[in-house]
């Protein structure tokens, strides 16, 4: 469409372009820009693409060979129009750019069109609202500078410009023939896993949360627990800080580390542990690590529903004293963190998680507890999915197709287990909050101190679902919640809260859609009903008499004001 579009406006054009010499015979070359690829959603509606604008110069050294005082009001009233004041001292003007080369015809004297120089080139338009402007990115000089554009930018970016070469005969005449068309060939089109509807939905989530816990910041990240795909990536901050800004995850990370410490042996689902509301791990040092309160005796699942501090440092104890600290290391090395999980966005970081030679003595406590470690919001949310997925760790990705990492951290017995205690965390632990009617719902609560003696916290849930029949793991995080000092009491009511937007979204199955006026939609699979909407935007003709449309011209990101859509 857009090669049919440029061969009609390079016709169009001719009388515009300059002419050098007076031979009886001319050749014009136009060169065609090749367009960067598109990018979709998983539902194909379009996030970005590259549509054709014109850019128009005056050519003042033509001009002056061909000068007369008649042209003076002409070249006054150009001047007006286009808001510019022509500089005599350079050899070429620009006075203007447009989608529309209608807007810039317009405007120009009919007696001065042999003096401007009209050229194509081509803009990036891109969604950039809900938080998709850090997953897109932007374009700068045809080149990504951020985001997905800029991890694919030798993917998207056009691969070479095409021409069109025009002979005719006469000095201004535009009657001619076009003796060569190289078409241009564009760059490759690129889908995402990401659902832009949902994503938005899920932003405004974020948003009224932030708001309504005073919060500094809300983040929010959906997951499909089979695929690693993300849905949506989420945060209030003006960056990207669930790949490039780590977090202490508190507690959250306890049922990773009991996960390994079953798998070793250390303990099992019979375990128990005597808690007094507070340990010295080491006995020589008046460091002391406490609980909100004394749990007394309690088994591995109520040590996990209830997040006792306690029971997760001696084990800890008991693991370094029979495998050693190496081994405690290498546990949070298996479910990948202090390394880079290569999801297709640029300046992830690896988060911290420091060599056991240079740990501190009581290092080994706080670890399982979710201090001493940094971690990223995306490194802690597909370790957590390992164990959702039957103790399987694969790699998140925001793009269809990519290559994912796949291997096993847990055994599926062990997984299933853990996935036992999370339920238990919801029904009667930490997680109470976090409960919707009619869905199963496993999970576990977090919470840090952000900075040690404060009242600043950073506040975590990460939890499972699914939605029919679809399994989803999701994470939220809240930081610096105003009058709050615990994840309970904030993150597992957000949590709920998302899994209702998940189910409304999915159960309501409603076909809403970003529409951008001239680009044309992906609309095969809507109803008759949904179809008379976008007459607002597009003339629509109907072929066939059914009530669904199954084919469609022409294809989604197509630049066009018509469409033709097919009923069955």
């Amino acid at each position: 469409m857009y090669i049919v579009l440029t061969v009609i406006i390079f016709i169009e054009m001719l009388s515009l372009f300059k002419i050098n010499n007076t031979n009886s015979e001319e050749v014009l070359e136009l060169s065609i820009p090749s367009l960067r690829g598109k990018i979709f959603d998983c539902n194909e509606n379009l996030l970005s693409t590259s549509i054709p604008y014109y850019v128009a110069y005056f050519d003042t050294r033509f001009f002056k060979r061909f000068y007369n005082p008649s042209l003076d009001f002409d070249l006054k009233l150009l001047e007006s129009r286009f808001g510019v004041k022509i500089d005599f001292n350079k050899e070429f003007n620009k006075i203007g750019e447009a989608y529309d080369i209608d807007d810039i015809k317009r405007k120009i004297p009919s007696n001065l069109r042999k003096f401007v120089n009209i050229s194509i080139s081509s803009k990036r338009i891109s969604l950039l609202n809900y938080g998709m402007d850090m997953i897109i990115g932007k374009v700068s000089s045809s080149n990504g500078i951020s985001g997905i554009e800029k991890v694919y930018n030798s993917y998207l970016k056009g691969k070479k410009n095409g021409k069109i070469i025009f002979k005719f005969s006469g000095q201004f005449n535009k009657n001619g023939t076009i003796t060569q068309y190289i078409p241009p060939k564009n760059g490759n089109n690129l889908k995402l896993t990401i659902d832009s509807l949902l994503q938005k939905n899920i932003y405004k989530l974020a948003t009224k949360a932030k708001k309504k816990y005073n919060a500094e910041s809300v983040g929010i990240i959906l997951m499909e627990t089979k695929t690693g795909r993300i849905k949506s990536l989420v945060t209030t901050n003006s960056w990207p800080d669930y790949t490039m800004g780590y977090i202490e995850p508190g507690s959250a990370i306890k049922p990773i580390f009991y996960a390994a410490a079953l798998d070793l042996g250390v303990i099992s689902k019979d375990s128990t542990f005597l808690c007094n509301g507070y340990i010295y791990p080491e006995k020589n040092l008046s460091i002391k690590i406490t609980d909100i309160h004394p749990h007394g005796l309690i088994n591995l699942k109520k040590a996990i529903s209830e997040s006792c501090n306690i029971a997760a440092v001696k084990t800890s104890d008991k693991l370094v004293s029979e495998f050693g600290k190496e081994t405690l290391y290498k546990i949070f090395k298996t479910f990948n963190f202090g390394d880079l999980t290569n999801i297709e966005l640029p300046g992830e970081i690896k988060g911290i998680l420091k060599n056991p030679k240079n740990w501190s003595k009581v290092d080994w406590a706080y670890l399982p507890i979710g201090y001493s470690i940094g971690v990223t919001p995306i490194q802690l949310i597909t370790a957590f999915n390992s164990i959702l997925n039957d103790g399987i760790y694969i790699s998140p990705t925001i793009v269809l197709d990519s290559y994912q990492k796949r291997y096993r951290v847990i055994t599926s017995k062990t997984a299933k287990l853990v996935k036992e205690f999370l339920r238990d965390v919801i029904e009667n632990g930490t997680g109470k909050l976090a409960k919707v009617p009619g869905i199963d719902i496993l999970g576990k609560t977090g919470t840090s101190q952000i900075k040690p003696g404060n009242k600043e916290y950073m506040m975590t849930f990460l939890g499972g679902f699914s939605i029919k029949d679809n399994l989803y793991t999701g994470m939220v995080w809240v930081r610096n919640p105003k009058g709050y000092g615990l994840s309970s009491q904030v993150a597992a009511p957000l949590f709920s809260e998302l899994i209702k937007v998940v189910k409304d979204y999915y159960t309501k199955n409603e076909n809403y859609i970003f529409v951008t006026p001239g680009i044309v939609p992906n609309v095969k699979g809507w109803n008759l009903r949904q179809i008379l909407v976008l007459e607002k935007f597009f003339k629509i003709k109907f072929v066939g008499k059914g009530i669904y449309v199954y084919k469609q011209i022409p294809e989604a990101g197509s630049l066009s004001n018509e469409i033709t859509v097919y009923l069955k």
